[in-house]
This record gives C-alpha cells, sequence and structure tokens, in this order.
C-alpha cells in the first residue's frame, strides 16, 4: 500500500510540473499577440538571414530572432519549426520543457530567444518528431538517417498574427 501511495505521489507531482508556464494574450483589431515563457521584449531581434551571418562559423549563439513559424508539435505545442530563408527550418524546443506554443501557430511570426546551436538529431527522435507532426507511417518509416540542423532552446516566445492579412 505505501508503495501505490509513494508511486501515486511521485505521478502528481510529475504532472505538476509545468504550473509555471507563462501565457500572455494581447489583441487589437489588427494584430493577436501571446507570449509564452520567460517575459521578452521584440526590441533587438534579428532576421533569419543576420542570425545565419552571425552564427557562421560558432558553436552556439545566444540571440533572438524573428523568423516565420512554419509548423508546430500537433500533439502539445512543445516545439515549432522557424524558416531561416535558406531552405532550411529550424527546430525550436521550450527551455526545461517548461512552456508550449499554440499548437496552430504555422504561419505566424514569433520572436524567439534563448541559444542556437547545430545539432545532430538521432534516428529514433527524428521518428518521434514525425509522429509528432502526424506524419504517415510510411514517412515515419523512411527515415533511416540522422540529422544535422540547427536547434534552437528559447527561453520565451512572442507569436504575432496580423488579423488584417485574414480579412
Amino acid at each position: 500500500m505505501k508503495r501505490i501511495l509513494f508511486i501515486t505521489s511521485i505521478v502528481f507531482l510529475a504532472s505538476c510540473g509545468n504550473s509555471n508556464q507563462s501565457t500572455e494574450n494581447v489583441e487589437t483589431d489588427s494584430i493577436a499577440i501571446t507570449k509564452h515563457g520567460e517575459a521578452i521584449t521584440e526590441e533587438g531581434a534579428i532576421s533569419s538571414a543576420d542570425f545565419l551571418s552571425k552564427f557562421e562559423s560558432k558553436d552556439s549563439l545566444e540571440v533572438k530572432l524573428t523568423a516565420n513559424i512554419t509548423e508546430v508539435c500537433s500533439k502539445k505545442g512543445c516545439w515549432m519549426k522557424l524558416d531561416m530563408d535558406n531552405g532550411k527550418t529550424m527546430r525550436v524546443t521550450f527551455k526545461d520543457y517548461g512552456f508550449f506554443v499554440p499548437k496552430d501557430a504555422a504561419g505566424r511570426t514569433a520572436i524567439i530567444q534563448g541559444v542556437a546551436k547545430i545539432d545532430t538529431v538521432d534516428v529514433a527522435t527524428l521518428k518521434h518528431y514525425a509522429e509528432d507532426a502526424d506524419a504517415s507511417q510510411e514517412e515515419i518509416d523512411a527515415i533511416t538517417e540522422p540529422e544535422i540542423n540547427y536547434a534552437f532552446e528559447a527561453v520565451g516566445v512572442i507569436i504575432k498574427e496580423d488579423k488584417s492579412a485574414s480579412i
């Protein structure tokens, strides 16, 4: 009985781990803004082209970046991909799994702050990401090689949607 109580307590405490997730919504007639994680501002954010030139020949870079969101984890919003304007994307995860972004954020603009690095993603993780993105089993089975990609661990995210463009 004590063992069951102990296990139940651990599960309860683990499920409360994301209680410090911070989300703020701001809406005007033409722009909707959501803020996630640590409070950050747009000031000082660089474009993806500027990012790529600053990141060249570095292992990592602490930066604030603005780019378009191309994809978001469809299960929880626990990662997103940004368009890097060079035919590539960059996967963004969130520090300590401490916050998530809206699952419908693809197509919006993100301002992210944190640390970028070059990362090798193993096959098992790539398959997990494909499952999160609702890929077909055939697409998942086709993943057989690790990938070397840009990776970003964000401490804060601002997501902007221009509502006037969709009217």
